[in-house]
């Protein structure tokens, strides 16, 4: 293998000075402790949103972001392009998987406070990754232009007209017009394929470039840890081993769940009864349902202002020392989460 990659190494070694490059890879270390396994979902959210982008690429040759032709565009790839089955089910499962490994990374960066300083411009770099995952998965959900994704993205579009003042221009901003329609489709593919992976690339590389800098944090609970893992290979190997699990699982998910087409869109028809957002939407959909709109969400913004200052409203884990108020505030958030979602799967009628 060495002998394989010889000339290339020598060919960038003649032209580029890699000794601060090795360097680096010597002598940096990971923290190894019993909480070491959330470590992983950082690198697993990039190995998936990798996925994504290729993914997403490759449907984007075939795609056609109108009303007449979206769905059936979608249709081809599915049964007529080599394989194209089979990329559309692993955008579909990959967005699905990515926003469960985003959120599992955000709450474990949480829970072991590793937003206290030096890190909080890492912390809030991250919540806006999480904000765009959310984004792309919204955006995305349109462009096969099927019942439930009009019907769907109709609900999301109409949310903010219950806010005060700026909400009928936030609306009308996100569907183009007073009504979703061709320009919501054109504007939310616009949206998926163009600006989000800017803004993304930006800050992925920002959030990558500061967890070199400043290196994995360790939990206050495992304060005056001595045991450390050479990053490379070690961790490196490790981390790869991961991708290839989820890639694995993924595959697995594809082969036995692949990705359907529903029926084509007819805006004159009445929405279906029983009609819900994906199961990550679905705890703000039944907060919506469950309590007045302006109070909800009210609610809703002041929590997340709440969650993006943590580091900087935290001063007891800032200091070092454990911070229970805000360990009991996550906890809070989490199992509202989870009730708002299971009440939302036990009260809609499935279809």
């Amino acid at each position: 293998m060495k002998d394989f990659f010889g000339p290339f190494t020598a060919f960038i070694e003649e032209r580029f000075d890699l000794t601060p490059l090795r360097r680096w890879a010597r002598h940096k270390k990971v923290p190894q402790h019993k909480h070491s396994f959330w470590y992983y979902f950082g690198g697993l959210a990039l190995f998936i949103i990798s996925l994504q982008f290729v993914t997403g690429i490759l449907m984007a040759f075939y795609y056609s972001p109108t009303p007449d032709t979206a769905h059936e565009s979608v249709r081809y790839i599915m049964e007529k392009v080599h394989y194209g089955w089979l990329i559309r089910s692993m955008h579909f499962w990959g967005a699905n998987f990515l926003v469960a490994v985003v959120l599992v990374h955000m709450f474990s960066t949480y829970f072991m406070k590793a937003y206290r300083k030096p890190r909080e411009l890492m912390w809030l770099i991250g919540v806006l990754l999480a904000g765009l995952v959310l984004a792309f998965a919204f955006t995305g959900y349109l462009l096969p232009w099927t019942t439930l994704s009009y019907f769907a993205t109709k609900v999301g579009v109409n949310m903010p007209m219950v806010m005060p003042g700026i909400g009928g221009f936030l609306s009308r901003l996100l569907a183009g017009g007073e009504d979703v329609g061709a320009a919501t489709l054109t504007r939310m593919f616009t949206l998926h394929v163009v600006l989000l992976p800017i803004l993304t690339l930006v800050l992925v590389t920002a959030h990558v470039f500061l967890s070199q800098v400043f290196g994995s944090s360790v939990p206050l609970s495992q304060k005056g840890y001595s045991e450390e893992t050479r990053f490379f290979p070690t961790f490196v190997l490790r981390d790869s081993a991961v991708w290839a699990g989820m890639l694995a699982i993924l595959i697995a998910f594809v082969t036995i769940f692949p990705a359907n087409l529903s029926s084509k869109v007819n805006p004159v028809m009445p929405a279906p009864a029983g009609i819900k957002p994906e199961w990550y939407f679905l705890f703000l959909f039944q907060t919506l349902r469950t309590f007045p709109e302006i109070p909800a969400i009210a609610a809703v913004t002041i929590g997340l202002i709440i969650w993006m200052l943590v580091p900087f409203l935290d001063k007891r884990s800032a200091k070092g020392e454990r911070s229970t108020f805000f360990t009991l505030f996550g906890v809070a958030i989490l199992v509202y989460m989870i009730a708002m979602t299971m009440m939302a799967y036990i009260t809609t009628e499935v279809h």
